[in-house]
């Protein structure tokens, strides 16, 4: 079958499913619409399409007796407001700046490519749509739900759009190392003493003692690794007290460290924990430590994605480019399937040339849809010719 002519065949119908997904965005693991959405596409397909980890799909295509290969796409928003003067534009408190309406409505095609042809697959492909990516907590849901067993798959591949000043024939990939850090998020509560403004002595600070953690966790990352580790520490929030001459009784940081290895990862999470807990202690408080996200690098396996490259570059795409060796501090929980599973994770550009570049994440980006000429048939392509050398 000839996958890049009917993705441009089913081009208009893949435009329509991203801006419907668009218009309806919904965020972190309660996807009732989207699901839904997705569910009745699949059906309409002759899929048998199953809930797993919530609102997570999974359905799957091809026959039994060889092997399975897992194609993911995620399909939460981000709780903000979209200023990206679409016609189509989302107009609740969230919005897919992130793309991964655009990854979703790929995937969807690619099933309908992958139905049609479902007679020629060597093997099972599994559809893997997974909600909560952007809190980290979707991927490990469906696992938990058994979205890589009966069938256990035995490679995965997961495409990501990308914006960006570049032309939509481009695609990224790293088979040589760490593509993307590990994120781990983190919660400490700081417990004090409180006490009136007037009287710091009858207190415990616990304003104070988060200060001080704060700067003992950016000196962690300034002189305790090299300084050619890409690693970060972030606090995002500080938060404590109510009034203006009232010391609290307790004060809350909230942060993330992202690493690109699992040595890193383990020193920074171990070392935060004991700073918070040592420095609240010096100075009279505690310190309790919640984990509000777990997630790996994301590491490629170097054979399969070096296989999935050469049966992208055997579609005749005009202005097809391969960019190699990105390495990116933004993460994916697709890495707790590739922690599992041998695969890859690649961007697929839908950027322009001729606009200034928007930052996904911002609320006036804009991805450009020329991508689904040929993004569902690199999935679909990909996956029906590793099932063929695999067989």
């Amino acid at each position: 079958m000839d996958y890049l002519k009917r993705a441009n065949e089913l081009y208009e119908e893949t435009v329509a499913n991203r801006r419907y997904l668009h218009q309806h965005p919904e965020i972190s693991t309660e996807l009732p619409k989207t699901s839904a959405f997705i569910e009745k596409k699949l059906m309409e397909m002759g899929y048998s399409p199953k809930r797993c980890g919530g609102d997570g799909i999974v359905a799957t295509v091809g026959r039994e007796g060889g092997k399975t290969i897992l194609l993911r796409s995620d399909m939460d928003a981000l709780p903000m407001r979209e200023k990206s003067g679409l016609p189509f534009a989302s107009t609740c408190d969230a919005a897919h700046t992130c793309g991964h309406d655009c990854n979703a409505a790929g995937l969807l095609t690619a099933a309908k490519l992958l139905k049609e042809n479902e007679a020629a697959l060597a093997g099972m492909v599994k559809l893997m749509f997974q909600p909560a990516e952007e809190t980290f907590q979707g991927a490990k849901a469906m696992i938990e739900d058994g979205v890589l067993e009966n069938p256990k798959p035995d490679a995965a591949l997961s495409c990501h759009v990308t914006s960006g000043q570049m032309p939509p024939a481009v695609f990224i990939y790293n088979s040589t190392g760490t593509m993307m850090n590990s994120v781990d998020g983190f919660k400490i509560r700081v417990k004090g003493k409180g006490s009136h403004g007037a009287y710091p002595e009858r207190s415990v600070d616990p304003i104070n003692i988060a200060v001080h953690i704060y700067l003992a966790l950016e000196a962690i990352v300034a002189r305790e690794l090299t300084s050619t580790q890409a690693s970060v520490m972030t606090v995002g929030i500080f938060k404590a007290g109510d009034a203006y001459n009232i010391i609290p009784e307790t004060a809350e940081l909230q942060g993330s460290i992202r690493s690109e290895s699992p040595q890193q990862r383990e020193l920074l999470v171990r070392r935060m924990k004991e700073a918070a807990e040592s420095v609240a202690k010096t100075y009279g408080g505690e310190a309790q430590v919640e984990m509000i996200a777990e997630v790996p690098p994301l590491i490629c396996n170097p054979d399969v994605t070096e296989k999935f490259v050469r049966y992208m570059k055997e579609l005749d795409i005009p202005g097809q480019m391969e960019v190699p060796g990105i390495k990116a501090t933004a993460s994916d929980d697709f890495a707790c399937v590739l922690e599992r599973i041998p695969g890859a994770y690649i961007y697929l550009s839908a950027g322009f040339v001729d606009r200034p570049a928007t930052e996904q994440h911002s609320p006036d980006v804009v991805f450009n849809e020329e991508v689904f000429r040929f993004g569902p048939a690199y999935l679909a392509h990909c996956a029906t010719r590793w099932l063929e050398e695999e067989e």
